[in-house]
């Protein structure tokens, strides 16, 4: 049985194009038509008509134009550090007297951005939260639309007009090697997340940039995805030429690594230390317990919302970076400092 393509959703974005208005006209038209000049409500409903735009009733249902609604697109995972950050502006915002609407970006183009997008100018949001975006996330976003942006949990934007919020990346790290180094580590391999996301590149900069100033042995790369198994996939790899130390670039991956180091009859840390990122809550409470570096996302949303507010009470964008702490436990040495 053959089934005809499927249809490419049409976004409010697209009926501004069309029309060449901005997306905040074509809602008006949609919410206010009488507050709309007649030619240009000409123009955008016969755009809508042209491109067979359908409102979310949903969306209908908010009632648009709330003036205190903070839009957050977020990507579709379960991993640790976005969805700490996703609560963290959550609580920040209510605190501060904001409603927030949430958009999961759920695939990797140009519809899947507008799609997302939509869904936000769709309740009238004055600014977007870009959260633990990919590289390539900002700048789409950024042609989309002409409202304030925050970057939270990535590296410094490249597009100027945008805050940014994040952790410092680098200053976790440096103090991940250099606690590596102090306990005698010589060749300290990486298990890197995904290439194209703002933290696995700012940790892997970060193991780089370390091992050159401590004049290490250059370490072994191995990239994983953020799970469990692929730090449980290379401990065949690193037990057959085993190093001082590894730095995996999150914590589960540390887990899995340790779980299958154990299996090849390899002790942590007596025979390689092993640290992790993130401090999960789970990290204090395995065997070994794992050395990690902790983020405050509290303080991170509490700051996005900050930013945030500034922008909108005209401020210039700014980056503002917090400073993550080093915990030390069992995995890399028995001199805990918890």
């Amino acid at each position: 049985m053959s089934h005809s393509p499927r249809r490419r959703s049409v976004s409010m974005i697209d009926v501004a194009r069309m029309a060449g208005v901005s997306h905040q006209t074509v809602s008006r038209v949609l919410n206010n038509p009488e507050k709309v000049r007649e030619k240009t409500r000409r123009a955008v409903e016969d755009a809508i008509a042209k491109t067979g735009y359908r409102r979310n009733e949903n969306a209908r249902a908010l009632k648009s134009g709330v003036p205190n609604t903070l839009g957050i697109l977020v990507p579709s995972t379960t991993q640790h550090g976005p969805t700490e950050i996703l609560w963290a502006i959550e609580r920040a915002a209510a605190d501060a007297g904001y409603s927030v609407k949430l958009s999961l970006l759920s695939g990797r183009s140009e519809s899947a951005i507008n799609t997302a997008i939509d869904r936000l100018l769709a309740s009238e949001v004055a600014l977007i939260f870009i959260c633990a975006a990919e590289s390539w996330v900002e700048p789409a976003v950024r042609v989309s639309v002409d409202l304030p942006i925050v970057d939270v949990g990535c590296a410094e934007p490249s597009i100027s007009g945008i805050s940014a919020v994040d952790i410092d990346q680098a200053e976790g790290v440096r103090a991940l090697m250099r606690h590596l180094r102090d306990e005698g580590a010589t060749r300290i391999d990486h298990i890197a997340g995904q290439e194209g996301l703002y933290s696995a590149d700012a940790r892997l900069a970060g193991w780089r940039a370390a091992q050159a100033d401590y004049s290490l042995t250059a370490g072994h790369l191995y990239r994983g995805d953020w799970t469990e198994s692929s730090g449980y996939h290379f401990g065949s790899q690193v037990a057959m030429d085993l190093p001082s130390a590894v730095f995996a670039g999150n914590d589960q991956m540390a887990l899995g690594l340790i779980r299958s180091l154990h299996e090849h009859g390899i002790r942590v840390p007596e025979d390689v230390k092993v640290v992790g990122y993130d401090n999960i809550a789970l990290g204090a409470y395995t065997i070994p317990s794992l050395t990690t570096v902790d983020q405050d996302f509290d303080e991170l949303g509490r700051l996005a919302v900050q930013q945030a507010v500034s922008m909108l009470n005209g401020q210039q964008p700014r980056f503002v970076y917090t400073h993550p702490r080093l915990i030390i436990r069992e995995s890399s040495t028995k001199r805990v400092n918890e």
